[in-house]
């Protein structure tokens, strides 16, 4: 099962201005008419309940989103890039990866609602935005801008109600397969079962996702036997069926074991409701003991220093094999599945809300840094994103660009800055690729 990838995406980059004018029959001086560039696709990320892992993504994990089309003549504006849309698992985390190796988490995706993670650029003004008054003639227009850039970690953590977890071979399998419509394998051997099953289960007259996680080895919050990928999806559960084999040589130290494992990999997971299932109730030898294990099992949950219900928790025994026992057992965790939404509500009110994702883009985004600049072996160099975009498509060779390249430095203040500096006419500055002499 893939449950965790991850992205490389670049969003679309916006379309090029265009630098015309109109040249008609009859309108000579018709002025400038160069169209905007098109905004770049965006790449949103969305919930799909038909997907249940990630393998469409692990090898498609680099992703180039449309950019936007050049602006043109007569007013034409680009078109817009088209919209990268990603679908995954109900259930899956984004996180923002930086270079550090630091996550950033975006968005937990629990809906069909898309959720913005990398933004198109803008598309760039055409010279018909430069005319005023004292400019008639403009022969600046915009490149584009640049799309975002990111690196996503998704990873895939499966949404259900209640967790099996158990040592191998205790009879989940057979379980799950018994209450829902679930067909995992099942043999007499331990990890039959290799990756989390789900199933619905419907009794009572209600239905609630049952997830059967692999069996669990001591140590398995370190990575054995798989064990921290299998902890992962039960993260979710509201509460857990711990599942005991009768036929095990101490049943109450494979109950510690488990919940030692949930503490070690994540406190939360200890702290959630069980209820205790005894299994093979039809053998016997597990008849016979059934008292001395009640007694034992239940001293031992309300001994517990993680249980959450302690000395409430219940225990039934069970034969997921005749269906023995399973039915009232059902019956307790629907009553437990209410109270722990009503508690997950009571606190959703209390608590505020996580940031989200953005679903929607913010068209013009500022400047990543203010107007700076520096020397290097006699040249400015101009840092300014506004002015980088401006000379990328200027023509350096024409008086009338540098003379409308110097009225944006002056109104942007960065004119002044470098006359302050000592800069001399003749002296070259450079402002993205493009070098010129300042005058």
């Amino acid at each position: 099962m893939i449950d965790t990838v991850r992205l490389n995406i670049k969003a679309g980059d916006g379309g090029n201005g265009c630098v015309s004018f109109l040249r008609e029959k009859f309108r000579p001086r018709g002025g400038p008419n160069g169209g905007d560039g098109g905004n770049g696709g965006n790449a949103y990320i969305v919930g799909d309940s038909s997907i249940n892992t990630l393998l469409h993504l692990k090898f498609n994990s680099t992703m180039y989103v449309d950019r936007g089309g050049h602006g043109k003549g007569k007013g034409q504006r680009g078109g817009n890039g088209e919209d990268t849309v990603i679908k995954v698992p109900m259930g899956t985390v984004v996180c923002r990866m930086h270079r550090g190796g630091e996550k950033e988490f975006l968005t937990d995706i629990t809906d069909d609602t898309p959720r913005l993670v990398a933004q198109g650029g803008a598309g760039g003004w055409g010279n018909a935005h430069y005319v005023s008054p004292t400019n008639q003639e403009p022969m600046l227009s915009q490149r584009g801008e640049r799309g975002e850039y990111v690196v996503l970690f998704l990873e895939l953590k499966l949404l259900a109600d209640v967790g099996l977890l158990a040592r191998p071979n205790a009879g989940k399998s057979t379980l799950i397969s018994r209450c829902s419509a679930a067909k995992p394998r099942i043999a007499d051997y331990p990890f039959t079962t290799v990756e989390p099953v789900l199933g619905v289960v419907t009794t009572r007259g209600q239905d609630f996702v049952m997830m059967e996680v692999p069996g669990l080895l001591e140590g398995a919050h370190e990575g054995v036997g798989l064990g921290d990928q299998f902890l992962r999806h039960a993260e979710r559960a509201r509460l857990y069926v711990h599942v005991l084999d009768g036929l095990s040589e101490d049943p109450v130290a494979d109950f510690h074991m488990i919940n030692r494992e949930l503490q070690e990999f994540n406190p939360a997971l200890a702290h959630k409701p069980q209820v205790i299932a005894v299994n093979k109730i039809d053998v016997t030898e597990v008849r016979e003991r059934r008292a001395e294990l009640a007694g034992a099992l239940k001293n031992a949950a309300a001994e517990s220093p993680v249980l959450s219900n302690g000395a409430d928790t219940p225990v039934f025994f069970i034969s997921a094999v005749s269906g023995e026992g399973v039915d009232p057992m059902l019956g307790q965790v629907i009553e437990m599945i209410e109270r722990a939404s009503e508690q997950e509500a009571a606190m959703l009110v209390e608590e505020e809300p996580a940031p989200e994702a953005p679903t929607r883009p913010s068209r013009r985004r500022q400047a990543a840094e203010p107007i700076s600049f520096y020397k290097d072996r006699g040249v400015y160099v101009v840092k300014s994103e506004q002015l980088e975009r401006l000379s990328a498509l200027a023509d350096t060779r024409d008086y009338r660009v540098l003379l409308q390249l110097w009225r944006e430095m002056t109104r942007l203040g960065i004119a002044r800055k470098l006359e302050d500096a000592g800069i001399e006419p003749g002296d070259t500055i450079r402002i993205g690729r493009a070098e010129m002499e300042w005058f």
